[in-house]
């Protein structure tokens, strides 16, 4: 199917406002959390030079280390990935793990920083709801060919390993 781009009108989409300015966003691998039967690589994403709070990051982990031991989620594979991502006015806690082979499946969790209440797990309404932004999306985006090299290996010990080290370090 050829589609003439060239005879769209497209003045009326993408107008985001002018007064927005969009900034790049550091994405750090930290240690992972490691659970009876499942491992979450762990990142922190943020404005360069704006860490995460250590409080936030230990709440953070406390809150993906009960909900993912309360045995109400489903552990395949238990090779797992979670990022902590500090925004301007709120927080996001976002869990991936993997399924069905190559599926992700996510949680995710948010934080309003002007209220200071506890991360609250986003829930379903309607058809469409959160997934990630721009910044998550780069981390999300290097756990998915991690798990896709792991995926072409034999799965031994050894491709595990390099699973957990296979980590991203950089802008999103």
């Amino acid at each position: 199917m050829t589609t003439n781009t060239g005879a769209l009108a497209l003045e009326q989409l993408g107008n985001v406002p002018e007064s927005y300015r969009h900034a790049w966003r550091v994405a750090e691998p930290h240690e992972p959390i490691v659970l009876p039967q499942r491992i979450f690589k762990w990142y922190h994403v943020h404005l360069d030079g704006v860490a995460v709070p250590d409080a936030m990051d230990a709440k953070a982990r406390a809150l993906l280390t009960a909900d993912a031991t309360s045995g109400q989620w489903q552990t395949e594979y238990g090779l797992d990935f979670a990022l902590l991502h500090l925004s301007t006015a709120t927080a996001f806690l976002i869990a991936g793990t993997w399924r069905g082979h190559q599926e992700m499946w996510e949680r995710v969790y948010v934080k309003d920083l002007a209220t200071g209440e506890p991360f609250a797990l986003v829930q379903r309404e309607g058809e469409d709801w959160p997934g990630a932004c721009v910044w998550e999306l780069g981390v999300i985006c290097h756990e998915r060919m991690a798990w896709h090299r792991y995926l072409f290996t034999p799965r031994r010990e050894e491709d595990k390993r390099a699973w957990l080290a296979d980590t991203y370090t950089g802008r999103v």
